[in-house]
């Protein structure tokens, strides 16, 4: 079949350029007047048309370039206003819209269409599992250490912790990881004990035992490091040592 005027395919739909079809139907009116007209045998924006601007090449307006109004119209609609046309023109274009859509009806038409859906529906299947897949690749470290976590209790005392970043590729020891934690203001200095803000926070757990001794009871405190502190210093010490 001869193309008399080009057919767009947008979101399984056949749309005509309204200038392209204005030119083929060779009207004397000017295109703005004639589809304001043709608008007015109850056709509806966003239901039977669009509207859309674009750039021509002109000569004579600033910079060679003109900014104009299209209307993208369902081949319904073309149809419908090449026979309100009355001529051998309109005549034409209406049987070749006809045929357009006994084309686009088809069954290997609809076939293919079928397909294409398909093949755009994996496709993006495709790329959230691309995703998915590199986000758990990102938080792979996160994620064994975290279960690691899971699998020791609840709070660790600070020698426990540097021998469990020490899995991650962090060599501190328990004294240097002190010194590190009172230098960031998480441990009071010339103490072991947390400060109230990053008990607030929760990243530390404060035990207190009473001693029995000769010149009367002592309260005794042992610093442990919470689930969340262990997820959280974790992170702070990668980045500095090991980025």
């Amino acid at each position: 079949m001869t193309e008399l005027i080009k057919v767009q395919e947008r979101d399984g739909e056949q749309l005509v350029s309204g200038r392209e079809l204005h030119r083929f139907l060779e009207v004397l009116t000017p295109y703005k007047k004639w589809f304001d007209r043709m608008s007015e045998y109850g056709f509806i924006e966003n239901v039977d048309f669009i509207v859309m601007d674009k750039n021509v090449q002109d000569d004579t307006a600033f910079g060679g370039i003109r900014k104009i109004t299209d209307h993208l119209m369902k081949i319904s609609m073309a149809k419908e206003i090449s026979m309100l046309q009355r001529n051998e023109k309109g005549k034409e274009a209406r049987m070749y819209f006809i045929k357009c859509e006994e084309a686009w009806n088809s069954d290997e038409i609809v076939m293919a269409r079928a397909i294409l859906i398909q093949n755009k529906k994996i496709l993006g299947y495709k790329e959230k599992i691309d995703i998915l897949e590199k986000k758990i690749e990102n938080d792979a470290p996160r994620v064994s250490f975290a279960e690691t976590i899971e699998k020791a209790s609840d709070c660790l005392l600070v020698r426990e912790f540097s021998k469990l970043i020490a899995t991650e590729g962090i060599h501190l020891g328990e004294k240097k990881l002190y010194r590190w934690f009172r230098e960031k203001g998480f441990i009071l200095k010339n103490s072991t004990e947390p400060t109230q803000t990053a008990v607030q926070k929760g990243l530390f757990k404060v035990a207190e035992r009473v001693v029995k001794a000769v010149t009367g009871d002592i309260i005794s405190t042992t610093t442990r490091i919470t689930g969340k502190g262990q997820v959280y210093f974790l992170d702070l010490l990668k980045k500095e040592f090991l980025a």
